[in-house]
């Protein structure tokens, strides 16, 4: 039932994302990114930190959260909580289409041979996701008692690589589908 499922919705992306649509959510992206993300993350970035987001590095320790969550203030932390229960929430779903509509461009020609492949970035955003809601849930104990559940601290920590190598494979198939594009191509000629 859910392969059929995960099938439906890989053909779904596969019949209608073109050049167009892949172009037009690549713009939605970059508009997302500079016009909400980039604002909404001022709310809790401390200048010059070497840590914007806990989101961004690739793993962490529990100290090195609690070190983000001491070094602001309780309404910076309220953003941070604010900024991954929502705004990164709808970025994972925008970057997830957009690169799964890329997916299906490049891989179009052979649906057939590469089947749901192109639903991979999915994997990202739901480990995003986890990671989101991990780390709200992290931030709001904080704000309640200034500590945090170590458990729930390395669960965080382990979404976030997750989410890295997810991120890591979706553009190692998006340089194959170029790569495959190219073949094709050369082929023609």
């Amino acid at each position: 039932m859910r392969l059929n499922t995960l099938k439906r919705i890989s053909q779904f992306f596969y019949e209608k994302s073109n050049l167009k649509v892949a172009i037009l959510c690549t713009a939605i992206f970059g508009a997302y990114l500079v016009l909400v993300m980039t604002q909404q993350a001022i709310g809790f970035e401390i200048p010059d930190s070497d840590v914007k987001s806990l989101g961004m590095t690739f793993g962490f320790e529990e100290s090195d959260i609690l070190a983000f969550f001491q070094a602001r203030t309780d309404e910076m932390v309220f953003a941070y909580i604010n900024f991954n229960l929502i705004w990164d929430t709808i970025f994972a779903l925008i970057y997830g289409i957009m690169y799964t509509v890329w997916l299906s461009v490049l891989l179009k020609t052979s649906a057939g041979k590469f089947g749901i492949i192109n639903l991979i970035p999915f994997l990202q955003v739901i480990f995003d996701w986890l990671e989101n809601y991990s780390l709200g849930y992290l931030a709001e104990q904080y704000l309640i008692n200034g500590t945090i559940t170590p458990y729930i601290a390395k669960l965080s920590s382990y979404f976030v690589m997750i989410k890295w190598v997810c991120s890591g494979l979706t553009y190692f198939v998006i340089i194959l589908g170029i790569a495959f594009l190219f073949v094709r191509l050369f082929k023609k000629k």
